[in-house]
């Protein structure tokens, strides 16, 4: 665990993820992925700021990648871990973005 630990498979979330409905796009709305988020009890200030690290391409909607990495934040932060300032980009590498690439 820890903030450099390797980012899992997405595939653990992939289950979660198909449960709240992707669209065509397969990709999740804010709407969507409030109910999980705010599961967490956190704060609405850094669920926000999850949001904005974890929604890699600023759609305003999140794909299972995108998904698991929010997924990971609020897991970083309930261990006692600061949030990042920028998404790991072994997270990101590991999930295969192409931003991660760049």
């Amino acid at each position: 665990s820890g903030i450099n630990a390797e980012y899992g498979d997405p595939r653990v979330h992939e289950h979660e993820f198909e449960a709240l409905g992707p669209g065509a796009d397969g990709k999740i709305t804010g709407t969507q992925a409030k109910v999980p988020m705010q599961e967490s009890k956190l704060p609405s200030s850094t669920l926000k700021r999850i949001w904005n690290l974890g929604d890699i391409d600023k759609d305003g909607k999140l794909d299972v990648r995108e998904f698991a990495i929010i997924k990971r934040l609020i897991d970083l932060k309930l261990d006692g871990h600061e949030l990042p300032v920028t998404v790991p980009k072994a997270w990101m590498e590991s999930l295969d973005f192409e931003e991660a690439r760049r």
